[in-house]
Formats: C-alpha cells, structure tokens, sequence
C-alpha cells in the first residue's frame, strides 16, 4: 500500500490543470470507446514527399504478421487486435509502425488496415497515444499509396483517419503531459497539415501553433526533451522533423512558425551528442532503450547531418560526454527535468556509461518492462546504476511503475574538458554523495566522498555486460570485453571488491545480463582508477 504521504509528494509537482486532469480521467476510465468510427471532414493528401516515421517492429509473410518488443510473431487479422498481450505490448501493435517497412506489401497493408476498421470499432488502439502514432504511420503510408485504393476503400480509410482525429482532439492528454502530449499534438498538428478537406483545415488553424507552444515548454534550454530520457528525446525529434517538414511542403519555407519549430529541432538535434555512444546509439539513461525505431545515427541519417564527435555539453539538463584518450564518457548529473511528468526517469544520479574504442564496456541496467513489480523496481533503482548507494534508499522516492514522489537534490560542482563533478542528496539520504570524474595520466579516476562517513554505508557499483571476462587481480579487476576491449578497474590497497550477477537489459523484452563489480567506500571516500590497455 503506497503511504497518503507518498502521494501527496508526487501530486505537488503537477500543475493544477494536470490533477483537474487526472480526476476527470480517472473518473471517465480512458478514453476507448469513439462517438464514431467513421465521420466526413478528409477527402485526401494534401501534398507530397512526406516521410514516414521510423517503423516499429518486424513483420513478414509481407506485413500479416509482426513481431513486436521480443515477443513471439502475431497475425492481428486471424489472431484479433486484443491478444492476451501486456499493456505496452497492446498499445505497440496498435501504432501500426510496420506498415511502412520496405518487405510490407501495400495490398495486404491495405487489407489490414481496414481489418482494423472493421474489428476494432472501440478499445485500447482507440486511447490517446496509439491513436496519434497510428494516425502518423497511416499518414506516412497514405503519402506512398493513396493512388492504390478504391473508391470504397479511401471512403473507409479517410473516414477513419478523420474520426480517429476528431478523437484524439476531444481526448488530449493532459493528465499526462510531457512526451503524451507532445504525440498527440504532433499528430493533430501533421494531419492538418498533411491532409486535405474541411477538418484538417480546421486543425491547420490551431494545432501546429499549439504544438510550437509545448514544443517551447517542454524543451530545455540547451535543446534536451524535458523528461531526459534520451530514446524518447530521439522519438520526439523526428516527430517535430515531421511537423516541419510537412509545414514546409504545404505552405514553403521561412513562415515565423515553420522557423520556430525548425529552430527547436536543431536544437534538439545539437543535443545529441551528450548522450550518444561512438556506435551511434543512446546511453541507457532513463528508460532509454537501444535499437529503439529512432536512434541519434538513425535521426542523423534521415535529417541529412554527421553526429559530431569529440566533448559535448547540455548544462542544463546535466548530460555530458567526454573523449578521454580511447574512452568515451558519458556522464548523467540525473536532474528530474520536467517535474510534472517524471515517468520514465530513474534514480541514477552522478552515473555514467563508457566506451573503449568505440565499444560498450560499462552500462547501467538499461529496462525490460514497464509491468509493475521487482524487474521494474530494479531497473528504476539506484543500484541498478554506476553510481553510489547509501543505505537501503534510492536516490528518489520511486514506486508503481512511472511515479516518483521525494526527489533527490543535485548539483555542480565543475564541468570542464578534463573534470566533470558534481554531488547528490537523496530523497532520504543522511547525507550528500560527491563525485569527481577526471582525466589524469591517461586514466579515468572517479572519486566517490560523503559529506558524513559516519552516517550511512554506500557502495560504489560498476556495471559490464555479463559477456565480458572478468579476472580479479591486485586491487582491482581486468575486464576484457566480447569485442576485445581490455581495460582495469582498480582502487585503493585494502578496498574489499566483489563482483554479483545482475539483471539487466538491452531493451524491452530484450534481457542482457550485467555484472555488478561493487566496492564499499571507505571512510576517507573511494579513488577508482580506469584504465585501458592494449
């Protein structure tokens, strides 16, 4: 049973719209039953050349079947839309994000998705989020095959399109805010733009300018999504590159919305490199996930730019990567962000992930569920990162599966080319944790103190990925990784090391087991050296 006062310190950080919200939602149930499933108001495509969203999931027999987050292959059009599935699980099949991949073929595409039409007149694909990243992907599927449908056929699927919108409008997300929100009104604001008729006119009138207006809230100054959660950051980008892009197409470049919302993307896409690995991909901050359907490279690539290499900096949301010889760090200060929508933030402060000549060699857990309960627990919780413990308690008051009431407090204490230091207080922390991650001799050497040695116990945690070699030798541990990589991890004499066989995961329904090597700071505060070799 959650404590009233757990509570109570979680809902003092949403805004006052967000409870009236969440009341209003909690006493209607959500939002999956339509007033209609077909309605007039969309005739077609208003333009050409827009490209789809990054497809999700894998499909074959040329799109009947998908297979979604590791689990095993399904046929919605013999098996039904709503399988004995988990909630995610649901919600995924429900954006349609295969229908775009190149072995889809657009007849049997066509058929599914007026399966859909006919046998899911109400349920879970009719709630808010499927809905906005269904109406993406069916957007993008449309721009390529609007000129193979039927007179019959485009009635139903526009007829849909336009319900599903008229939907979505009348149940945004504000209960939710942060990256819900944001969908939602990418959505609203790409179909008014994409689509041609009556309705989209109407939603071409408000909503892209809206959009503008949580794309300004909910972004950092230094360009880094609100929630700090860098798959999601990654996700959010290209919806706000599809706005734009479908803004351009309609109405040309150099309109003062179009260069606001351009101007926001690149200031999402500078923000990338804080949080990138040398492969490309993202560090497991957050829920983050690797191979997600929107990677930095993959975002890269579809915009048309090269990832920068080398130090990066997002000050404000507390991201920053160094290259420190062959290493590459990325450093997380772990700010909650947007306070109002913690959900996918973990209690991971003053963490950091490595790379050794451009492989993965020290990770945190990463996530395999949202599903309440121990898996979730830990993946959330402080052990489950390459930081300090102290005591029993995590950095922050986490429970269910998305909600954090007490916060951690952190700060800075310096950020330059060859130091990044900073200090955090737990939501019931006895006391303040330092750390000081510096570039020294050709060495990484991370210096864990707390302020009161007397109050609390604290283990310093580094996680490998449970393939690597791991051989104890003097002070320390070699770890050669499965790609080669060689490198130390060393303390002082009489630091007593152990090593533990951890959960961990590469993505959602994707297990990679990681090994824990944990040592107990000292009274004097814990000097661990990181070294390469040959």
């Amino acid at each position: 049973m959650v404590s009233p006062l757990t509570v109570l310190r979680t809902i003092r950080h949403l805004t006052p719209r967000q409870v009236a919200h969440q009341l209003i939602h909690r006493v209607n149930g959500p939002a999956q039953r339509p007033e209609q499933v077909a309605v007039h108001g969309c005739t077609g495509l208003a333009l050409e050349g827009w490209t789809p969203p990054s497809s999700e999931g894998q499909c074959d027999e040329g799109g009947r079947r998908v297979t979604l987050l590791g689990e095993p292959p399904h046929d919605p059009m013999a098996a039904g839309w709503e399988p004995p599935r988990g909630p995610l699980w649901l919600y995924t099949l429900h954006y349609h994000g295969w229908i775009n991949r190149p072995e889809a073929d657009p007849a049997l595409i066509r058929a599914l998705l007026l399966h859909w039409i006919d046998n899911h007149p109400c349920g879970v694909g009719w709630e808010p989020y499927p809905t906005a990243m269904r109406l993406l992907h069916w957007i993008g599927w449309l721009s390529r095959h609007e000129g193979g449908l039927g007179g019959n056929q485009r009635r139903w699927i526009f007829g849909s399109l336009a319900a599903q919108l008229v939907h979505l409008e009348r149940h945004l997300e504000r209960h939710l805010d942060g990256n819900h929100l944001w969908t939602d009104l990418a959505a609203l604001a790409t179909a008014g733009v994409a689509l041609s008729g009556p309705l989209p006119a109407r939603l071409a009138e408000r909503w892209p300018a809206a959009f503008a207006g949580v794309v300004a809230d909910q972004l950092a100054e230094d360009g880094v999504h609100g929630e700090r959660t860098p798959t999601y950051h990654c996700l959010l980008a290209e919806q706000l590159a599809g706005v734009v892009r479908a803004m351009t197409l309609r109405t040309g470049a150099g309109s003062p919305l179009v260069n606001r919302l351009d101007d926001a993307l690149q200031g999402m896409t500078r923000a990338l490199p804080t949080f990138t690995h040398p492969d490309g991909d993202v560090a497991l901050f957050g829920d983050s996930q690797r191979d997600a359907p929107v990677t930095p490279a993959g975002l890269a690539r579809r915009l048309g730019f090269a990832l920068p290499s080398g130090d990066a900096d997002a000050a404000t949301s507390g991201f920053h990567r160094r290259s420190w010889g062959p290493f590459t760090l990325l450093w997380n200060l772990g700010r909650t962000g947007l306070d109002r929508q913690v959900g996918h933030v973990h209690a991971d402060a003053l963490g950091f992930e490595l790379s050794l000549r451009g492989e993965r060699v020290i990770v945190d857990a990463g996530v395999g569920t949202y599903v309440p309960g121990p898996e979730r627990d830990y993946a959330r919780g402080t052990a489950a990162h390459n930081t300090v413990t102290l005591g029993a308690d995590d950095q922050h008051e986490l429970w269910a599966s998305h909600r954090i009431g007490g916060r951690a407090r952190v700060g800075v204490d310096e950020v330059s080319a060859r130091r990044l230091a900073g200090w955090v207080i737990g939501h019931r922390a006895p006391t303040r944790h330092s750390r000081a991650l510096e570039w020294s001799e050709g060495a990484i050497r991370c210096r864990d103190e707390l302020a009161d040695p007397q109050a609390t116990t604290a283990i310093a945690r580094y996680h490998v990925p449970a393939d690597a070699e791991v051989v104890a030798i003097e002070r320390g541990f070699r770890i050669t990784s499965a790609g080669g990589a060689r490198f130390t991890i060393t303390g002082p004499e009489g630091v007593a090391w152990t090593r533990e066989p951890v959960a961990g995961w590469l993505a959602i329904g994707r297990p990679a087991p990681r090994i824990a090597l944990c040592a107990a700071l000292p009274a004097s505060g814990l000097g661990v050296q990181i070294r390469a070799e040959a």
